[in-house]
């Protein structure tokens, strides 16, 4: 059985458990990205945070975001396979369904849509949640969901499965 949930909490301190296929995006959170994140909470909703106590950002498929103490190390720990797109940024590799080349073209499209490319782009991943860019190719994409999905055990605990006593 795999992995269908994943259980965080968020900088508040409350326990939560959400389906795996909501995710879009789970990335790792910089010093600066917490400072930012604190600034941008206090000013616009009065939220004041302990940027201390947080260290993931989890975007979901509706464009949401929670910010979540646990580490990508304690969210693997549940047996959560992730793949890395690159520059730090993760999908359960569960959600991810396929992963066609972005062209130039695309980069144009998104252009003509104000959108600003801070990188360089090789590839667009279908997820359950939604499409991510990457700037691995579809094959490398590919290749690292199979290392994850691979690399979890079949019990999705991260625990060896335990004999029963004779």
């Amino acid at each position: 059985m795999s992995t269908i949930a994943l259980k965080y909490t968020t900088h508040e301190g409350i326990t939560k458990l959400v389906p795996l296929d909501t995710i879009r995006l789970i990335r790792p959170m910089t010093d600066e990205d917490k400072a930012r994140a604190k600034d941008s909470l206090k000013e616009k909703k009065g939220i004041d945070i302990d940027a201390a106590r947080v260290n993931v950002r989890i975007e979901f498929g509706d464009k949401s975001s929670k910010l979540v103490q646990e580490s990508l190390d304690a969210l693997r720990e549940q047996g959560i396979a992730l793949v890395n797109l690159g520059s730090d940024r993760y999908v359960p590799a569960t959600n991810i369904t396929g992963a066609e080349a972005f062209t130039k073209e695309d980069a144009e499209r998104l252009k003509g849509e104000e959108y600003t490319l801070k990188q360089t782009f090789r590839s667009k991943v279908d997820t359950r949640a939604g499409t991510v860019l990457s700037s691995a190719t579809p094959v490398q994409i590919m290749d690292r969901r199979a290392k994850a999905m691979e690399a979890v055990p079949a019990n999705s605990n991260n625990k060896k499965p335990m004999a029963k006593p004779a």
